[in-house]
This record gives C-alpha cells, structure tokens and sequence, in this order.
C-alpha cells in the first residue's frame, strides 16, 4: 500500500494491483461502443453523469490480498477491464493491453460501512473517465480497523459497461470474494473463442468486445445489420418526425427535469399484468409510456428509440462489454380498447424492434438522414424507453396482489426529484431498473420545454396508478388522462396536422422564406387532418421548385412544429396587401411543382 498524498489534505491510501496476461491487441469500436463514443464526446465533461456506480457491502470482510486476487483474475480475464479507448488520425479505437496496474483507494469504514461506500462511490463518480489516460473502472474498498475489506465502490464508465456487464462483473467479483465458484479462466492466445453474434463453438473462450467488432464487420454482420435498416427505413416511412411537436415553454437555464419513482407496487403489478397478457414486464412499461405520452401530445402513431441490450445468448450475456443499441418502435397507438387489450397489441412490434436493433449505427443516420429528406422531414428521435432489469427479477411467484395489499405497498413508494441538467439529447426518457428488495426504480428524464410544470412528476406517478389500477378493473384507453390528473397540450387554431405530425404554417413558411432569400410567403393547408397537405406560395417568378425544396430540407435540422411543404408555387407577385391568405391562389403563376424528385 502507498499514501497517494499531495500537499494539500491527505488523500485515501491506495492499494497497486498490477496485472499482466497474454499480448496486446487493438481493434475499431463495437457498434455500441460507437454510440456512447458520440454521446460522450457531445456532453464532454457533463459525460460524468453516464458513470455506472454501485456501493457493495460484503456479508463477511475479507482480506485484501483476497480482494485484488479476484479483481486480478477478473481483469485478466475480460479485455473491456484493461482497455483503453482513444483516437487514431480521428478514427476512435480500442485497445487491449496486456499488463499494467490499477490504483484501489482504501477507506476506512469508521464502523459505518455502507456510508462510506456509498460515499466513496460517489466521489469516484464525480469525473467523467479520461478514456485515454485511465481505466474504465474505478475501484475502492472500505476497511475495518483490522485492515478487513468490508465493502467495495465500484465505478465504470458506460462506454464499456451497460447495466446488464456491470451486474455480470459485480456477480462474479462476489463469487471470486465468497468462493462459491471458481474463478473466470485467463484470457489468452488460446481462449479467443467465435464471435459474440456468432454461434459459439463448444468450450469457447470469454467472450471479448474484439471478438464482437470482428462480427460486426464480417459478412454475417453486415447481413445483420441489413435486416435492421431495413426495419429502421420501414418504420420511419410513416412515422411523425416528432413527439414534440408542442408549443415550447419558457424554461430557465437547467431544463432537464428528471424524476424517480421507487415502488413495489410497480414491481407487483406490471409483472401481474404481463403474467395476464402473456407479455412480459417490459411490454406493460413500454406501452404505459406510449399512451401517457401520445394522450399528452395528441399523435396516434408513436416513434420511439428503446435502448437494447442485445444478450440474445450465452455468450452475449457473459459478455462483459457495453452492447446496447437503440432500437426503433414506430407504431399505431391503441385507442378504442382497454388497456390490457393495448399491452397485448403493443407486443409484437416491440419485439420485432428489439429483434433488429443490431445494426451500424452509422448507416442507421443515413437511413434516418435519407428517408427524412424524402418526406420532407427532420426526425427528432429524442424520446426513449429503457428497460434495465433483468428477466426475472419480479417473476409472480403468487396469486395476484388485490386491491388493498397494491395500496399497501403504495403507500411505501419513494418519489424523488433530482437535480435538473442543463442539456440532454433526449427530451423524454422512461427507464426501469431494479432497486432491491422487490423494488422498481422508475426513472422519467423530460425537457420542461416541451413538456412544463409539474408534467414529470404526473407522468411517474400516473404510470403507477394505471398499473394498480388495471389489475383491480377494466380501464379503457381513452380514460388515462382523467385517471392520472394528465391535461393534454394544447394547441391552437394556427396548428394543422399532417403525416408528419402537427405543424405550425406559419413556422412552415418563416421556414420557406428563410429558404427564397426573405420574399414573402404563405403556406397554405389543404385537405381534412391527418392527411393535410401545405402548399407554399413564393412571391419570386424566378424561384425553382427543386432548389427551393433542397435549400428548405438543408434549414430543417433542429426544428419542430415544421416540414417542407408539399408543393411549391412561383408567383409573379404577391396579391395586395390585405387581401388574405387565400388571395395567393388567385395570383398568376410562373412555375409550380413538389420540388422532390418524380
């Protein structure tokens, strides 16, 4: 042990655990390596609050030398604990190493272990990783007076953990700590086993974040990735471009609002609902989510990004590596039924997008970019679903819960609000996790811009009622709002809906004029809702419809509320002034077209 002192206060004595094995090795980012890449080089320092953290108390203390034996083991073992991640000639890589040395800090547990685990965690979370320069897992211990280790701090960096590897490592640390079974064998030039996609041979080594980039680049991944776009260009050709297409509020400097619901009673009564709709606990939380928030933004098709975990076998799930991906789900909401009827409707689709999430994400912006200029549209795929808990972590192992014993453990749920964000790159985000002691942790991050006031706290508490609700009684779709206090947004008149979503034309054509160099416009809608057509009128003679059209889809980034209008007409002149809107379709006209390609 050496004191890793400065000359300001005494730090924590740090324990060096070296390790070597095998040879080094490098290799391009997975897939979802690539994902959380991007996210963190946007939130740069802010990247910290992607951290993966978990305080954990030992049954009994154990020695030290016992401590980073199995950490060792670990390490060797599973390349994602000795790599780092960094930029080659701007291509991001990742890189094995075969030996060097991981710094444990020591704390005393001041016989208040939990206390000081918990808070040791939280300092080693504080940072985002330096993916360059360290590790991506940050290590403490806490020790009693006899120099006993009776907790550990684990912190990882959620470009090489998702919740699922964390849990995988955490299980398995315990296991090399209690003995209950026998270590993991080192990784070596002999144990490289198929790839993560693949089928696994028989007796196949670890599986390693190498072996999956390998996969993802040879022909059998690329097929895969081939059925994904395609799931992904299907659901987009009809999907809106937003879920918020709202009126914006007026927000203060942090407008990320993120809420936490701890409660049995969630747990309890979305596996009682699966269990009855021969669906599963992910199916009723994803569907609660589609119709509270479709019955806030009035859309009847819903698009939303789920973030998958992509263990479809033993080799991904032993995988200790992040391997999430965002899946697509666009699909019709259910509205004239009941709400177990909705969950049972909401489940083939769900499926099918988690069967396809695996495919480069790259191509994924393509397809989004391409399909969006079609249309006429920029997508906004900003709200998300989460499921992280494993499969049977609320398996019904009885009868139902009735009525009173659901308000009995309603009664002990938890609701926090946490600290807002200043910025995300979701505006709405549902998330489900395991909290302990037959607890779910339902996480709610919302962007007050598009959804104000106390709308978070609703929405979280609302989804938990409807739960409780629906296994007491029939409850019909159209009822959720009045049941959870939930007023839809309100638009006005000066909204149209169209295949997009809902659109402001007078935001359509500030838009067109943006585009024409400042002449004036009109955009007009044709045709009833939801099939409503725009139609911009230009008071250019010499404007061209296809030119106008490329330079109104390059403005269209970053906007809601707005889509290129369908047809463009070039008019010699605007009519006179006062004469209304309906005038321009009076005015003679010089050349006039959809501006896409026929």
């Amino acid at each position: 042990m050496r004191d890793a002192t400065t000359g300001g206060p005494p730090d924590p004595a740090v324990l060096d655990l070296p390790f070597a094995v095998g040879e080094a090795a490098s290799g391009p980012l997975t897939w979802a390596q690539s994902v959380m890449w991007d996210a963190m080089q946007w939130f740069g320092k802010e990247a910290n609050q992607f951290n993966i953290g978990q305080p954990l108390v030992l049954a009994e203390p154990v020695g030290q030398a016992r401590l980073l034996a199995a950490l060792r083991d670990l390490i060797e073992a599973h390349q994602t604990l000795r790599t780092r991640y960094v930029a080659r000639s701007g291509q991001p890589r990742q890189e094995v190493h075969a030996s060097g040395a991981y710094d444990v800090v020591v704390a005393d547990g001041h016989d208040d272990p939990p206390r000081v685990a918990e808070e040791l965690a939280g300092r080693l979370a504080e940072t985002a990783f330096d993916h360059e320069a360290e590790w991506p897992l940050r290590v403490g211990c806490v020790v009693d007076g006899d120099g006993r280790v009776t907790a550990v701090a684990l912190v990882g960096s959620h470009l090489a953990f998702d919740g699922w590897a964390f849990h995988t490592f955490v299980d398995l640390l315990l296991a090399g700590l209690t003995g209950e079974r026998g270590q993991p064998e080192p990784a070596s030039a002999a144990a490289v086993g198929p790839p993560v996609g693949a089928e696994p041979a028989a007796g196949g080594g670890v599986p390693q974040a190498l072996e999956q980039a390998a996969f993802e680049g040879s022909p059998a991944g690329q097929q895969q990735s081939r059925l994904g776009l395609r799931h992904w260009e299907q659901g987009l050709s009809a999907a809106p471009a937003s879920m918020f297409d709202l009126p914006r509020a007026a927000t203060g400097d942090q407008p990320i609002e993120r809420h936490l619901l701890d409660s049995a009673a969630v747990a309890a009564a979305a596996a009682a609902l699966a269990a009855r709709t021969r669906t599963s606990f992910s199916t009723v939380l994803l569907c609660l989510t589609t119709l509270v928030l479709t019955a806030y933004n009035g859309h009847d098709t819903a698009v939303l990004k789920l973030i998958t975990g992509n263990r479809l076998d033993r080799r991904s799930r032993d995988l200790i590596a992040l391997n999430t991906l965002d899946a697509l789900l666009a699909f019709t909401v259910p509205r004239d039924v009941d709400l177990l009827t909705a969950i049972r409707q909401t489940h083939r689709p769900a499926f099918d997008a988690y069967r396809r999430a695996q495919c480069d994400p790259r191509a994924v912006r393509t397809v989004v970019e391409e399909v969006g200029r079609r249309r006429g549209v920029s997508f906004d795929l900003s709200t998300y679903f989460n499921n992280g808990h494993r499969g049977n972590d609320w398996a019904v192992t009885g009868p139902e819960p009735g009525p009173d014993r659901l308000a009995e453990l309603r009664a002990g749920s938890r609701y926090t609000w946490l600290d807002p964000l200043p910025r995300s790159d979701m505006k709405f985000m549902v998330a489900a996790s395991n909290a302990g002691e037959g607890l779910c942790r339902l996480g709610l991050l919302v962007d007050t811009t598009y959804l104000p006031g106390a709308l978070g706290e609703t929405i979280v508490r609302g989804i938990e009622t409807l739960l409780c609700d629906a296994v007491a009684a029939e409850i019909g779709v159209a009822e959720i709002p009045g049941r959870i206090g939930l007023t839809p947004a309100v638009r006005g008149a000066d909204w149209v809906r169209t295949p997009a979503g809902w659109v402001r034309p007078a935001d359509v054509a500030e838009l067109v004029r943006e585009a024409a160099g400042g002449v004036e416009v009109a955009v007009l809608a044709t045709g009833p809702a939801p099939g409503t057509g725009l139609t911009a009128y230009v008071a250019d003679a010499s404007a061209v419809p296809e030119e106008l059209h490329r330079r109104v889809l390059d403005l269209l980034p970053g906007r809601t509320g707005v889509a290129a209008p369908d047809g463009y007409v070039a008019c010699v002149a605007a009519p006179p002034a006062g004469a209304g809107p309906d005038a321009w379709r009076g005015v003679p006209v010089a050349a006039c077209g959809p501006g896409r390609p026929a």
